[in-house]
């Protein structure tokens, strides 16, 4: 399983994270069934949608605030999925994911993808008295080949 990997469970370390059963990817993908879809991903043509391109890597030397990973989150903040201070990783439907900090999985969804090429998804989260509660319409894909994240706008059904 890929929250098992070894890339992951380092990463994990010494972070807020929640491993999430098998249970919520699969009702995370059932959400995700009810959208029009390719082969392979959501059919972006037909929902309301945007994308961000990630930026390339953190650039150290600026002030803080002023380089471009701290202006993606602000812009990723404004979307549905951006607005929860957690996201919910699946990497496959009858798989455990992971529920961590937004913030810390957008910079490193590469990394934490990296076992599991193609399109990805992960929603926003919220976490109240230790409750971790997954909001699916508050949903976003990771494409690992173009370096984008791509977030639904619209009204869930």
């Amino acid at each position: 399983m890929h929250t098992e990997r070894e890339h992951v469970r380092g990463w994990l370390s010494g972070r807020e994270h929640w491993i999430l059963e098998r249970e919520t990817s699969e009702a995370f993908n059932d959400f995700l069934c009810r959208f029009p879809w390719t082969t392979s991903r959501v059919r972006w043509s037909e929902v309301p949608h945007t994308t961000r391109e990630l930026p390339e890597a953190e650039t150290p030397d600026l002030p803080e605030g002023d380089d471009d990973w701290s202006r993606f989150l602000t812009d990723f903040r404004t979307l549905p999925a951006g607005r929860h201070d957690f996201v919910f990783l699946m990497y496959a439907w009858r798989e455990p994911g992971i529920v961590c900090a937004t913030a810390d999985a957008l910079q490193d969804l590469d990394h934490l993808y990296s076992s599991a090429p193609g399109p990805r998804y992960f929603c926003g989260a919220d976490v109240s008295e230790g409750v971790v509660i997954p909001v699916f319409g508050d949903f976003a894909e990771y494409d690992d080949g173009g370096g984008t994240v791509t977030a639904f706008t619209g009204e869930t059904r």
